[in-house]
């Protein structure tokens, strides 16, 4: 039996080598041929094993033809087994004998066995194992013991059925699972080998047809593997760089970039991407883009994959818009320069024109004169007009245009432009109307002045081309929005501006064309009204930059609404100024007479100039140079200079520098500049070398009172400040100059002057604010963690208690905010005695509000 058994294993081992043969060697073959050779091996295994059977007893014989037709079914297919199970049939009928039938039977059966077992396997999807193939082994088992019925006689049929059922589903099945798993062994591995293959073969493919180059490289530098695509990128053959390490291609300028860039490169960094120059085979240089990810190889040793891209190209259209782009700018400097150089030669005649209209206005004239000068200073200033658009729209374009927050009083705003165009309008016979609602707030914060030159424009267009009729300014809040009471911040509100009018209106067709550069409605307005067109583009995009919008509602015949919508926020209002005071106080006052130097070197703006100064009663002397004024600042005193920016031999920014380094009274002379060029970046430079204030020429009169006005006060209080003490500040401003190191806790006088201009029932919650808001800065200054932050909030309580008249408590504020801001070591100390001025002005207060037939409640 052993003998026997070793027989039919070597024939297994037969039919595995076969069988890897065919799977592995037989590429060019078909399918049908190799399921006919296959065939062909199992047939003569089976007739071997059915010549050299299994002796398991007296007269008991087993061969292997079964599982062998059966698994030529499952791993060569329906014509391997077919071959097979004819070849045994035939044997069988060969030898002939009583069992021939069951014979005959038992191949025809293990072959529609292996048949349905392979087709159920392949569509269930089984994946073929120990379990699958000893099942399939026991099926063939009981397939071959049926085929025991076809004997002659059934005593027959039993009694070799239990001689040898025992043995056959012993032997079969494990015979089965053996042979199955050896050809499933190599069926597997050939698998495996051809997906490998098959993976290798696309990824070559797709590394040898990259348009990139696809490199490899060991942990030393050098080449192990590289794309065909290098003979296009750089001209080489792969063989001419594989093996060699590529650092003498690269530009000697790059070596450091590389070096850094592979430098942390380890297993597991993130791939490294930079841009280089490597030398292509016929010497020059190319720009390549090489991305670089460390890895492991399937050896287990570190390697770098990379990717070489070819950016020439690219890097020369990038080199070609930076060079586009400089070119830009320069001539986005050329064009500033430009307007800032015409802005000057423009505005410098037009000064003369309108500063002469404005003098000659002032003089007898006969009424036939007064209309000729008149309308000539208004040419003048609709040219001023033209050329402050173009300024700017240019500012705009050039994103240089900042805006200045700060609360102002809206209704206010409405009001001056409804009063500013009422002239106009009434000498149309037009009726202009203001319609404030009454929940817009009254104080708000945004750039005032833009918001008055939108609506100035839209209003001056409703007048412009309303020929009769009514023009309505009106102010509203967007749907569900309340404008509260002013009294703090309540968030932002959403304001909207309407300008409307009883004019020709706006075709439907024209109106896409109104926010357009250089556009108007209709080409003839341009010949009638005149106009840039640049006024509402303007009016857009300051809208846009206050974070609003702006439209246009039209119907031909009927007349148009211009809008425009502002995120305003809501701010607190103001509390009363005793600058402010002091000012109406002092309007009833003749203006005080000041020395005033002018340096100006066009004598028609000399004229102008100082003829405006000398009627509102200062005395000019004229330097028609920089040198001059340095000179004549040094051998005089002056209250006040004007100085004009553009002149010979030293400008007006030198020679403020030069004053400036004189020191003393002289040097702290307030300057106000006299310039044409109205850029934000060159009025700055004013300011950057010392210069107090600006006025914009042609100089209009009531501007350059305004500005000289204001410094000379400023000057006035800067005076007495430094007589008397810095801390007495607070005093000069509440109108009562300290004659002595004891201050008063109040000035009544001050208190009496609020009292008449609030009233009586508005001075409690005002004295009561100021109280509380007191006693919150006190509290603040004792818990400061810095110096800074206590100094801050002493200086606000310097005007805090100023407003209402607390002399010693502001005095008290300004000592602790130059201790603060010096670091002093009184600091404590000065602490300490803010806090008992603020009981003692609170408690004065209290006892002085009665008398004015007021009363108000404890701010602590």
């Amino acid at each position: 039996m052993a003998y026997d058994l070793a027989e039919n294993i070597a024939a297994s081992a037969f039919v595995v080598l076969a069988y890897t043969f065919l799977i592995r060697r037989s590429g060019g073959c078909s399918l049908n041929t190799r399921q006919i050779v296959f065939g062909t091996v199992m047939a003569l295994t089976a007739i071997f094993s059915m010549v050299h059977p299994i002796h398991i007893g007296p007269g008991i014989f087993i061969d292997a033809r079964t599982p062998l037709i059966g698994l030529s079914a499952l791993f060569g297919g329906p014509l391997s087994a077919a071959i097979t199970a004819v070849t045994v049939a035939g044997y069988r009928i060969f030898l002939g004998g009583a069992g021939m039938e069951a014979g005959v039977a038992n191949a025809l059966l293990s072959f529609l066995t292996g048949v349905g077992f392979a087709l159920w396997v392949k569509r269930r999807g089984v994946v073929l194992g120990a379990g699958p193939l000893l099942g399939f082994g026991l099926l063939l088992t009981l397939v071959s013991l049926s085929t025991l019925l076809l004997l002659p006689t059934l005593d027959l049929a039993l009694q070799v059925g239990q001689r040898t059922a025992p043995a056959l589903l012993a032997i079969v099945p494990l015979g089965t699972l053996f042979l199955g798993a050896l050809l499933l062994r190599e069926q597997r591995h050939h698998d495996a080998e051809q997906r490998l293959g098959e993976s290798e073969a696309r990824y070559r493919l797709l590394a040898d047809n990259a348009t990139d180059m696809i490199l490899e490289m060991k942990a030393d530098g050098s080449v192990r593997y590289l794309s065909p695509s290098v003979r296009d990128i750089l001209g080489h053959d792969p063989a001419e760089i594989v093996g060699v390490a590529p650092a003498n291609l690269l530009h000697p300028e790059d070596l450091e970039s590389a070096a850094i860039a592979f430098a942390g490169l380890q297993p597991g960094s993130p791939p490294v991407t930079f841009t280089h120059r490597l030398r292509h085979r016929d010497g020059h240089y190319l720009w390549v883009e090489s991305s670089m990810r460390p890895t492991v190889g399937s050896d287990g040793e570190f390697v770098v994959v990379g990717v070489v891209r070819d950016v020439t190209e690219r890097k020369r259209y990038e080199e070609e818009l930076s060079a586009a782009r400089a070119e830009a700018e320069a001539a986005n400097r050329v064009k500033s320069e430009f307007l800032a150089s015409m802005s000057h030669e423009i505005r410098t005649p037009l000064n003369g024109v309108i500063g002469f209209a404005d003098l000659l206005l002032a003089t007898e004239l006969t009424a036939e004169q007064r209309q000729y000068v008149a309308l000539q200073r208004e040419a003048g200033r609709g040219l001023l007009a033209i050329i402050g658009d173009i300024l700017d729209y240019s500012k705009i374009e050039a994103g240089k245009l900042e805006l200045e927050e700060r609360p102002f009083d809206l209704h206010r705003l409405l009001r001056d432009c409804r009063d500013l165009m009422s002239n106009a309008a009434s000498q149309k016979g037009l009726l202009l109307q203001l319609s404030l609602g009454g929940t817009v707030p009254r104080f708000v914060r945004g750039d005032e002045a833009r918001i008055r030159q939108i609506l100035l424009n839209l209003v001056g267009n409703a007048v412009k081309f309303t020929e009769r009729g009514s023009v309505l300014v009106s102010a509203g809040l967007l749907s569900g929005q309340s404008g509260g009471d002013n009294g703090g911040d309540d968030g932002v509100a959403q304001v909207r501006l309407a300008v409307s009018d009883t004019g020709p209106g706006i075709p439907a067709a024209d109106q896409a064309n109104l926010f357009q550069r250089f556009s108007q409605g209709d080409r003839s307005t341009t010949r009638r009204y005149g106009g840039t067109g640049l006024g509402l583009i303007i009016s857009k995009q300051l809208s846009e930059l206050m974070g609003g919008q702006i439209g246009v509602q039209s119907s031909p015949g009927v007349g148009s609404t211009f809008w425009f919508e502002l995120p305003l926020p809501v701010a607190a209002a103001p509390g009363l100024s005793i600058a402010a005071s002091e000012g109406q106080r002092n309007e009833a006052a003749a203006p005080r007479s000041a020395r005033i130097l002018l340096a100006e070197d066009v004598p028609m703006n000399q004229i102008v100039t100082s003829s405006i100064l000398c009627k509102a009663g200062h005395t000019v002397e004229v330097a028609e140079d920089g040198i001059l004024a340095v000179e004549a600042m040094r051998r005089g005193e002056f209250d006040l200079v004007l100085m004009d920016m553009q002149m010979p031999r030293m400008d007006g920014l030198q020679a403020t520098a030069a004053i400036r380094q004189l020191g003393g009274r002289r040097g702290a002379v307030p300057i106000i500049a006299l310039t044409a060029n109205a850029l934000a970046d060159q009025l700055q430079l004013c300011l950057d070398v010392g210069m107090n204030d600006h006025v914009t020429k042609p100089i209009e009169r009531d501007t350059l009172l305004s500005a000289v006005d204001r410094w000379l006060d400023a000057k006035v209080t800067a005076e007495l400040s430094e007589g008397d003490g810095m801390e007495e500040k607070a005093a000069v401003l509440a109108g009562v100059a300290p004659v002595s190191d004891s201050v008063p806790v109040l000035n009544r006088a001050t208190l009496d002057t609020l009292a008449d201009t609030l009233g009586a029932d508005v001075l409690p919650r005002f004295i009561a604010g100021t109280l509380s808001e007191l006693a919150l800065r006190t509290d603040r200054i004792s818990e400061a963690e810095s110096a800074k932050a206590a100094a801050a909030d002493a200086h606000a309580m310097v005007s805090l208690a100023g407003n209402v008249g607390l002399l010693e408590l502001s005095r008290a504020a300004r000592k602790l905010q130059h201790a603060c801001e010096q670091q002093r070591p009184d600091v404590p100390v000065l602490k300490t005695e803010l806090r008992d001025a603020v009981n003692r002005a609170s408690a004065t207060l209290q006892a002085a509000l009665p008398t004015l037939g007021v009363a108000v409640e404890t701010a602590r």
